[in-house]
């Protein structure tokens, strides 16, 4: 198993807070002391680790292009974030998903 490219689409809280700890080898980086540092996700699509954030009109709703293990359980922490929650709340997207919500009420109206 490797990597699979999928889209996230994150509440605005979430994008603004840590990433999960099963993606700091992915997605983190060390500071300039060489310790591991955890970024948010908005640091991490700032970083270019992520493709470019695609925020909705109202700002609820931002959408990340990422590659994600299944085997380094990147995929089921990411997964997990949206438990409890309605769509498209911190879910997981394919690319024909992701263009989908882009052209809904659900995104447009927030």
């Amino acid at each position: 198993m490797g990597y699979y490219e999928m889209y996230v689409c994150l509440k605005k809280a979430t994008y603004e807070s840590q990433i999960p700890t099963e993606l700091q080898s992915n997605l983190g980086w060390n500071d300039d002391d060489g310790n591991a540092y955890r970024p948010t996700w908005k640091e991490a699509a700032f970083k270019g680790k992520l493709g470019q954030a695609l925020t909705s009109p109202n700002g609820s709703y931002i959408i990340v292009k990422g590659q994600f293990s299944m085997k380094e359980g990147e995929l089921s922490a990411i997964a997990s974030l949206g438990t409890s929650m309605n769509y498209p709340n911190n879910t997981v997207l394919t690319q024909s998903e992701a263009q989908a919500l882009i052209q809904s009420d659900t995104w447009n109206n927030g």
